[in-house]
């Protein structure tokens, strides 16, 4: 990306800056009083919003880097709260752009937001529909609020209040904190602490939230050291089952990703909590996901446990581009085979709530999807899945599953 490109971007959120007056001195030497980008550049360096070089030259015609670029966003960020509606709206535009590279330079960006608000609210809401072969269908809204907060340079707050509306009519609407955690950086690692979500590889055994700590560590190799109690009561437990696990990401490749886990699940209150005299579960699970052409991936995943019979896990996808809320326009669909046996894990993630008379059957078959953005900060979803269960069943059994919802961010 060109700077005098840039200067354009950023001129068109021009801060509250308007007065200042630049003919008393030239911040940069290769950018003369009558060149097109003065006042802009010229501006945009009085706010801080982009520097120079140590010799004094902007460089204009230089291409800078995508990290470069968020560090401009990430100072016009700092200085919104001067800024119209419109700037505002621009600035937003380029914060979900580079909301990667700005994740990166969180540290910088705390300093920076310093004097602006210490919270920053942000919010989604799901409208899903589905219907199930064996069971009355579901119309429910899924509403969550995002609360991020810098407690100071290193560490952060977040927490997430949700509520499930039963358009229905059944039953009452409860809101609950479902996430409320500190993250910081301890001797090199990142440290998460408190309730929070914890996804494994390709979230096929493990997509939950844990009550306990995280200790992240690693760049090319990511390490994941977890413990702590499982939220929600999971298939094969009366009890909140107590989760010690350690997963890996290996970045093999700019297109292939590798990832691992070794997961253990103990009920401290049953000692029959999976069968006659076993209290835990031992699983681990290796995957991949890789970028194998240009608008396609693929990904999968297989896994086992220490259970006596019905101890596998095994599903693999193959995906064509993909729905992105900032990209009206954009679409994806999928296609995936999976089987999953009701003993490998207490929380069969991908068969959920619609395998055939519950998790503890297992389930197996396909599933086929697509989504789309109509809209900005709106994304479609419909997808149907066939599945049936992995023992001895009768055929009626057989699960058809469909669902439908609209996503928006806001």
């Amino acid at each position: 990306m060109k700077k005098k490109l840039v200067a354009s971007l950023a001129a068109a959120m021009v801060l509250g800056v308007a007065g200042t007056s630049f003919a008393a001195s030239n911040p940069f030497v290769d950018v003369p009083a009558k060149h097109w980008s003065y006042d802009a550049v010229t501006k945009l360096a009085s706010a801080g919003i982009v520097d120079g070089y140590g010799d004094g030259t902007f460089k204009g015609d230089k291409t800078i880097s995508r990290y470069e670029m968020a560090q401009i966003v990430a100072k016009a960020m700092a200085k919104s709260d001067k800024a119209t509606a419109e700037q505002k709206a621009s600035i937003d535009k380029l914060s979900v752009e580079f909301a990667e590279e700005l994740e990166g330079l969180n540290v910088r960006v705390t300093k920076l937001e310093k004097n602006s608000s210490t919270i920053r609210v942000t919010g989604e809401a799901r409208l899903r529909y589905e219907d199930y072969s064996d069971s009355i269908a579901s119309y429910k809204l899924r509403t969550r609020i995002h609360l991020n907060g810098n407690i100071n340079d290193q560490w952060q707050y977040y927490g997430r209040l949700q509520s499930v509306n039963n358009l229905k009519g059944e039953g009452d609407t409860e809101v609950t904190m479902d996430n409320a955690y500190v993250k910081g950086q301890i001797a090199g690692t990142t440290v998460t602490a408190g309730r929070f979500d914890y996804f494994l590889g390709n979230g096929m055994l493990i997509d939950s939230t844990l009550n306990g700590v995280n200790v992240a560590v690693g760049n090319v190799l990511k390490a994941n050291v977890f413990y702590g109690k499982e939220n929600n009561k999971v298939l094969g437990a009366s009890n909140y089952l107590t989760v010690t696990g350690l997963g890996l990401n290996y970045s093999a490749s700019k297109a292939t990703t590798l990832n691992g886990g070794y997961y253990q699940y103990e009920d401290k209150d049953n000692a029959n909590s999976f069968a006659v005299g076993e209290d835990t579960r031992k699983i681990w699970e290796a995957g991949f996901k890789t970028q194998f052409a240009t608008n396609f991936n693929l990904s999968g995943s297989y896994g086992d446990s220490d259970a006596s019979d019905e101890d596998t896990a095994y599903f693999a996808q193959i995906g064509y581009k993909g729905a992105n809320k900032s990209k009206v326009g954009s679409y994806g669909a999928w296609v995936q085979y999976r089987n999953i046996e009701g003993a490998v894990a207490p929380a069969t993630t991908f068969n959920g709530v619609y395998t055939a008379l519950g998790k503890k059957n297992g389930g197996k078959g396909y599933e086929v999807g697509f989504n789309y953005t109509p809209v900005l900060n709106t994304v479609l979803r419909v997808k149907y899945a066939k599945i049936q269960p992995t023992v001895d069943t009768v055929s009626s059994d057989k699960v058809n599953f469909y669902q439908a919802q609209a996503e928006f961010f806001f």
